[in-house]
């Protein structure tokens, strides 16, 4: 990341955009001095001193002072060096799904240092499932002693609209009308960020995962239901009402799931298969080399495919992100998929799979909430 840029204008935002850009830079290196510091991100000596200073007075940044932490390479004093102060708070990031809730704490850096996971059922009252993401959220927090909680962000099923509140869920009974950033207020001694759990894994793909360093792409997740985050210029498109990409076409995705569940249901003797139960019966015998599992997944990926069309001709993306569950299938599923967008777009994506898998909406909940610690310290 270019972290230099031209410096004109009003003191103050000046000093704003040096302490915004020093905390950027620190947060990518081990440690720094002021020089190596002044040199990443275009300013003087002097300037990046005081601005570690300044960071430093906050307990934003802690200075490795001691002779044992900084080796001499020559005569004279060492240069004094600073590293940024990732324990000196933490956020919780919370994916609320139908089968899961799953927790994790993480430093200010975004490095987990506590998981909690709970199964759960779709049929679960929302007061339940509300009292479930309550219980595990103090559980991952016990986990973290000396973990200094300063944000929330959940990550949830549904349309959520800027306010936090789940305007439409047709996932999780009652879920509809809940206004989570209410429910869930208290739960640690900061704000609650609440965010819909696709455009939340889109985040955190294209922030640090598959698609780092992308600036146009989609994230199509494949699970028990269909959706996709788009990524513009570089950032989150949430649409005006925050619903952008919640949901693809029903009939060619239903169409393309039903391959699964034909194949499921000739594999699994009496039990009726579920949506789940077939993605995970066919990935599995896939693996083991299954032709018919194979085609079968061949198959689903050209219905994908087909209902992806639409998206990349109009949204011109650089790459698309396999996600969800049925990601675990890898190339399998992968290949084909690209195959078909080779076939019938002009410049087709590339395709990529995920590298946080079902960890994907928690991992954005947390850049989510850390986001929005960044911005409030530099108003």
């Amino acid at each position: 990341m270019d972290h230099k840029r031209p410096l004109s204008g009003d003191p103050s935002l000046l000093r704003r955009l040096n302490t915004a850009a020093a905390l950027g830079v620190l947060r990518e290196h081990e440690e720094l001095t002021a020089p190596e510091l002044a040199t990443l991100i275009g300013v003087s000596r002097p300037t990046a001193h005081d601005v570690l200073l300044q960071l430093l007075g906050q307990d934003r940044v802690v200075e490795l002072g001691s002779e044992s932490e900084v080796p001499r390479t020559g005569a004279g004093r060492p240069a004094r060096r600073f590293r940024f102060h990732a324990e000196a708070g933490h956020v919780v990031g919370v994916d609320i799904g139908a089968h899961k809730v799953l927790v994790h704490v993480a430093d200010l850096r975004g490095r987990t240092v506590a998981v909690h996971r709970v199964t759960v059922t779709p049929a679960l009252t929302a007061a339940r499932r509300l009292r479930v993401v309550r219980d595990a959220v103090a559980a991952c927090l016990a986990a973290a002693p000396g973990a200094r909680p300063l944000a929330l962000g959940i990550g949830t099923t549904g349309i959520v609209d800027p306010s936090g509140c789940v305007t439409l869920s047709t996932a999780l009974p009652g879920w509809s009308g809940l206004d989570l950033t209410r429910e869930l207020d208290g739960c640690v001694p900061g704000p609650v960020l609440v965010g819909n759990d696709i455009q939340l894994a889109t985040l955190a793909e294209f922030s640090g995962g598959a698609a780092a360093g992308v600036r146009d792409g989609i994230y199509l997740y494949v699970g028990n239901r269909p959706g996709i985050g788009l990524w513009l210029r570089g950032q989150l498109h949430r649409g005006h009402h925050a619903a952008a990409g919640e949901l693809l076409p029903f009939k060619p995705w239903a169409d393309a799931y039903q391959r699964l569940m034909d194949w499921s249901a000739g594999h699994q003797g009496a039990e009726a298969p579920t949506r789940d139960s077939a993605v995970r019966a066919v990935v599995t015998a896939a693996d083991a080399g299954d032709g018919g599992a194979r085609y079968a997944l061949r198959a689903f990926a050209e219905g994908l495919a087909g209902c992806l069309l639409t998206h990349v001709a109009a949204l011109d993306p650089e790459l698309v992100v396999l996600g969800g569950g049925v990601s675990r299938a890898g190339g399998v599923l992968r290949e084909p998929l690209a195959e078909h967008l080779d076939a019938n777009c002009r410049r087709p994506p590339e395709v990529r799979t995920s590298t946080l898998g079902e960890e994907s909406t928690v991992t954005g909940a947390v850049r989510m909430a850390l986001e929005y610690l960044e911005q409030t310290a530099h108003a």
